[in-house]
C-alpha cells in the first residue's frame, strides 16, 4: 500500500518536473527566437513573465493549442457541409 503510494508520488513528481522543464524551453526558445538581443530577451521575461521561462512557455503552448482547436472547428464547420454537399 504504502509502496503504490510513494510509486504514484514519484510518478506524479517526474511528469510534473518533466512539463515544466518542456516550457522552460518553449519558453526560453520563444523568447530568443522573438527578440534576438539577450538584455531585451530578459526585460521582456522580467516585464510580462514574471522571470520564470516556464510561464512564457505555458503561454506560447496555451496560444498554439487554441489555434489548432480554432482551425480544428472552422475545418469541421467548413469541411462537414461541403462534404455533405458533395457527396449528395
Amino acid at each position: 500500500m504504502l509502496a503504490d503510494l510513494l510509486g504514484d508520488s514519484v510518478i506524479e513528481g517526474i511528469l510534473d518536473t518533466l512539463g515544466r522543464a518542456i516550457r522552460c524551453v518553449v519558453g526560453y526558445i520563444y523568447l530568443n527566437l522573438r527578440c534576438l538581443n539577450s538584455q531585451r530577451v530578459r526585460l521582456i521575461l522580467a516585464k510580462q513573465y514574471g522571470n520564470k521561462y516556464s510561464v512564457a512557455g505555458s503561454a506560447v503552448l496555451t496560444w498554439l493549442v487554441q489555434g489548432l482547436v480554432v482551425l480544428l472547428l472552422l475545418a469541421l464547420w467548413i469541411g462537414v457541409p461541403l462534404l455533405a454537399w458533395i457527396h449528395r
